[in-house]
């Protein structure tokens, strides 16, 4: 199997509004982005046009892949404490005024995407029968517009783990849903990379990419925070990138780097030194 080309997710340049992350995106060779749905909003609320949009898209050969996230559609989500001066300093705004389903199906529209990332983010544990209902909805609003949807599991939540979101995905009864493969999250509920061969064909809709070092016991979850550059923890990702793309074929992966390093980084910072990571990642990829 041939390395993957490997696109760009919205979160690892998180201070980027859309227009300046397809520049990006287009100068460091990623040939697709994932985008948060609040950037489309303020684009166009700043007067650039859907036409224009699609056009910077076009001119630039970046494509869509998804949009990331619809967090507020789900039952039993809860917004964090916008209060909190560490919660402020570490979320974007969108986390604590998240856009509505018509906001983020709109958007993907707009840009063309195919799929529509959908997460139980801030939700609590629950019974996973009781969200099954709640993503055919969602599902059957997004298959009119030709929209799929992607379902990321979140440890702590109602989707907490990759065999949650194939319950889900399955009992919910619509074709156009999926899962969206985080190894981050993966590694994060004990899943492997058996757990993905296990997978019924096709079930991924998309695919993020990051590494990571598990944190020594006791220590606290830091949200949005130590994700590593593909090839610098622990995660079997050679093997993880073989068997999403052997189960789904057709799908994209995007690069999501989270930490205070990046952060700290203009966009077009992140964009070079997250490239070059990637290169490299890819040098290794194995032939077969």
């Amino acid at each position: 199997m041939e390395a993957p080309r490997i696109g760009l997710c919205c979160a690892t340049v998180m201070k980027a509004g859309v227009v300046e992350l397809i520049e990006v995106a287009a100068r460091h060779g990623f040939p697709t982005i994932t985008v948060r749905p609040t950037t489309v909003v303020a684009a166009l609320d700043a007067g650039v046009t859907e036409r224009e949009l699609r056009r910077r898209l076009n001119d630039a050969g970046v494509r869509v892949a998804m949009l990331d996230a619809l967090t507020s559609a789900l039952p039993g989500v809860a917004i964090p404490d916008i209060s909190d001066p560490k919660l402020r300093a570490l979320l974007p705004d969108d986390v604590f005024f998240p856009p509505d389903q018509e906001t983020c199906l709109r958007a993907t529209e707009i840009l063309e995407a195919p799929c529509l990332n959908v997460t139980h983010y801030g939700g609590a544990p629950m019974p996973a029968d009781q969200l099954f209902e709640p993503v055919a909805t969602i599902c059957k609003a997004a298959g009119k517009r030709g929209i799929a949807i992607a379902l990321e599991f979140i440890p702590g939540t109602g989707i907490r783990d990759i065999q949650t979101a194939e319950l889900i995905a399955r009992s919910c009864g619509e074709p156009n849903c999926g899962i969206l493969l985080d190894p981050w999250h993966l590694d994060r509920s004990g899943g492997t990379v058996e757990d993905v061969r296990a997978l019924a064909p096709h079930a991924l809709a998309g695919m993020q990419l990051c590494d990571r070092i598990p944190d020594t016991p006791g220590a606290a979850y830091v949200p949005l925070s130590g994700r590593l550059m593909p090839g610098e923890g622990q995660i079997r990702l050679y093997e993880l990138v073989q068997a999403a793309l052997g189960n789904s074929p057709g799908i994209t992966i995007e690069v999501e780097l989270l930490n205070d390093e990046v952060r700290a980084m203009t966009p077009d910072e992140a964009g070079a030194h997250v490239a070059a990571g990637v290169a490299k990642w890819r040098a290794g990829f194995p032939a077969d």
